[in-house]
């Protein structure tokens, strides 16, 4: 065993074959990994700025004192009703190879605010808006009163719109507040703490979108119905203490650049697996091993990934990956046809599909990458098999020319010399 291994390390078309390719891989590999930290980290922060942030939006405060105190100090008020309506409209966005989970949404927020003292009092209404400073844009924002603008009472400030005014004794007045946002990756309704919920629903309407996710610390919705173009989420509370919020977190579209990473970090594996397969291709059919043509052959494989990846940034997806593949294997088969039989390059071009077309397309599907390798590792074992019964008088050490690495002792025995024998005597 020693001497086959022996035999492998320094077999030529390790060292000047297979080892160069691993190393040029693990150069593509780390720029690939920089490539998708920039994406996914400091290049999101641009796109923040550019686009719009996370979008969570804070309830509204409310905040009193009877009217003619002296008294600094306002009392927290409830909301006695609330009635909210928010539309998410998926708006993915790309910059470079990489997706962000963007979305146009539309805020209407109805709320009802009861004096609760037998007397007039001085309110303020305070809604914060859902995004932090530097961070996308607000347009249309509008806060009426009973249906109304009161531009009198009402400011809007850069980080909240406030109304102020009187209310009379056990008097009702309703708030409503619109606007039209951007926003990233999910949208969170906040409770503020230690504050009672009554009769409150919230109905979140998501088009472009149906495989929704919650954050953490969230509560589920009360009613999930599924449209054609999307998904309903209701929640209804009324007469309720919590700590949770209300949110949704939006599906990601495939991320072409974390995908690729992830698909090149896989495939030295493969590629060994395929020179392997190459190798007793060509031994079954009777063909020598040629430094030069295994060595195209190679290339030719690992050309695939930074051709993917590039072709990628100026095309969808899908197109890249077949113009990719189907040059590379139309390549790969013709130059087996050349210089080999038909079956010779139809064996080989399928050992090329095998080993990076299949494992390719099951990094692209990441929800199903552990069943299409687990069905791809069967379909290998299925094929060593039939190889295996086909040739099953075939001694395949002898092809691999390893038999004499069997057949040689890793210690052989010392052949001890033997005594000098004496002179004949001469006769008396």
């Amino acid at each position: 065993m020693l001497r086959i291994i022996g035999k492998i390390l320094f077999n030529k078309y390790v060292w000047l074959l297979v080892v160069p390719v691993l190393l040029v891989w693990s150069v593509l590999m780390l720029r690939l990994e920089q490539r998708t930290y920039f994406a996914l980290n400091r290049q999101l922060e641009s796109v923040k700025k550019i686009w719009g942030g996370n979008l969570e939006q804070p309830m509204p405060s409310i905040r009193y004192k009877n009217f003619g105190s002296d008294v600094s100090t306002l009392t927290r008020g409830e909301l006695a009703a609330s009635d909210v309506r928010v539309k998410l409209d998926m708006d993915y966005r790309k910059k470079g190879l990489a997706y962000y989970t963007g979305y146009n949404a539309e805020f209407t927020g109805k709320y009802t605010v009861k004096n609760p003292q037998k007397e007039k009092i001085y309110l303020s209404f305070i809604f914060p808006y859902p995004m932090q400073q530097g961070e996308g844009i607000l347009r249309d924002v509008k806060l009426l009163v009973n249906g109304q603008e009161e531009l009198a009472n009402t400011e809007y400030q850069q980080n909240l719109a406030l109304w102020t005014g009187l209310l009379d004794a056990e008097q009702a007045i309703e708030f409503t507040l619109q606007y039209h946002g951007r926003g990233l990756n999910h949208f969170i309704y906040g409770f503020e703490p230690g504050t009672q919920i009554n009769q409150f629903t919230m109905t979140l309407d998501i088009i472009g979108a149906k495989n929704v996710d919650y954050p953490v610390s969230t509560m589920t919705p009360t009613n999930v119905e599924t449209t054609n173009n999307g998904v309903t989420l209701v929640w209804t509370l009324d007469r309720s203490l919590t700590e949770f919020n209300l949110g949704v977190v939006l599906p990601d579209k495939l991320n072409v650049a974390q995908q690729i990473s992830v698909m090149t970090r896989r495939a030295p594996a493969f590629f060994l697996l395929f020179i392997a397969s190459v190798c007793l291709i060509l031994k079954l059919a009777g063909r020598p091993l040629s430094f030069v043509k295994i060595g195209v052959l190679c290339v030719a494989y690992f050309l695939f990934y930074p051709l993917f990846a590039y072709l990628s940034m100026y095309m969808s997806v899908w197109l890249a990956f077949a113009l990719s593949f189907g040059i590379l294997g139309g390549l790969m088969f013709n130059y087996a046809r050349i210089v080999d039989q038909l079956n010779v390059a139809a064996a080989i071009t399928l050992a090329y599909l095998f080993y990076s077309g299949i494992t390719s397309l099951a990094a692209l599907f990441p929800a199903y990458t552990g069943l299409i390798l687990t069905i791809e590792a069967v379909v290998l074992l299925a094929v060593i098999m039939h190889v295996l019964s086909r040739y099953r008088d075939a001694d395949f050490m002898e092809l691999l020319g390893w038999d004499q690495a069997f057949k040689t002792p890793l210690f052989p025995k010392r052949k001890h010399a033997e005594p000098p024998t004496p002179p004949d005597l001469p006769n008396e």
